[in-house]
């Protein structure tokens, strides 16, 4: 089973002096970014920088985002990555089109490889279910590309929810998790809460962040709320106390998606 994030904090590759800041940031895991973070004479020193802060880690959860494999400096960034011995937590794939891009990914670093794919284009976005079944570790709304690609307004949530919600829908059907696309106004906090709790109510389970900063909100919305602990566990009970007959909790009839829910809330919690 792939884990679950409900923070991941990109870093650039060519910044190892952060690396260690970042995974002490309290994001659930942190992305070594090779792919737009680095300019293009500094992506050879980027990643070996980052496949050697990776193979002596310790305990830190980490990932790679790699270049596209549709580039040289993908192919290499995979090459690399497949002799280095070491081995991130996942490897995201950034302007993920097809299934077939993910599975090349895939065998090239050995079958099972735990893959994040990143949709940022109308092509992949057609493809968005065939992408989501293939990426073993979940799926990222690559929105900024994305938008820019169609003209659109990313700070419009209406104008990208055709797109948040096919890709949610896509990695439900997968069992994946899907990741929102950061939220690029750090200063703007309240903005941030608001947003990502409307792409958590559309079944997203974390969100990526680009500055520490942004952890702590991102996290507190994508973790339970005590009240919503207490319930989780009343509706359990409730089934429990029925021996799985048809059971009302607080006027309601219990079914399945609320059973699933409050499981999914305990899980989050710990229990």
């Amino acid at each position: 089973m792939s884990l679950t994030f409900k923070s991941l904090l990109f870093v650039p590759g060519a910044r190892p002096d952060r690396f260690d800041k970042a995974a002490a940031s309290g994001a659930d895991s942190i992305i070594i970014d090779l792919e737009d973070a680095v300019l293009p004479e500094a992506k050879t020193e980027a990643r070996a920088a980052a496949l050697g802060w990776l193979a002596h880690r310790g305990e830190v959860t980490a990932g790679i985002r790699i270049n596209s494999p549709r580039t040289a400096e993908g192919c290499a960034d995979i090459a690399a990555l497949a002799v280095s011995g070491c081995s991130p937590d996942f490897v995201m794939v950034p302007k993920a089109e097809t299934g077939v891009d993910m599975e090349i990914v895939d065998e090239a670093l050995g079958h099972g490889a735990p893959l994040i794919a990143v949709i940022e284009s109308g092509r992949g976005l057609r493809r968005a279910f065939d992408i989501a079944k293939q990426s073993s570790s979940g799926v990222l709304f690559g929105g900024a590309d994305y938008s820019a690609s169609l003209g659109a307004d990313l700070s419009n949530w209406d104008a990208m929810v055709v797109a948040r919600g096919t890709i949610a829908g896509a990695c439900g059907a997968a069992g994946v998790p899907a990741y929102d696309v950061p939220y690029l106004d750090v200063k703007d906090t309240a903005g941030l809460d608001e947003k990502t709790r409307k792409a958590k109510a559309m079944g997203f389970a974390g969100r990526a962040c680009i500055h520490p900063a942004q952890v702590e909100t991102v996290n507190g919305v994508f973790s339970p709320s005590p009240a919503e602990v207490v319930e989780a566990r009343a509706i359990i009970k409730a089934l429990e106390d029925s021996k799985g007959g048809a059971v009302l909790h607080n006027g309601k009839l219990i079914d399945r998606p609320v059973i699933l829910a409050a499981q999914r809330t305990l899980a989050k919690a710990g229990e």
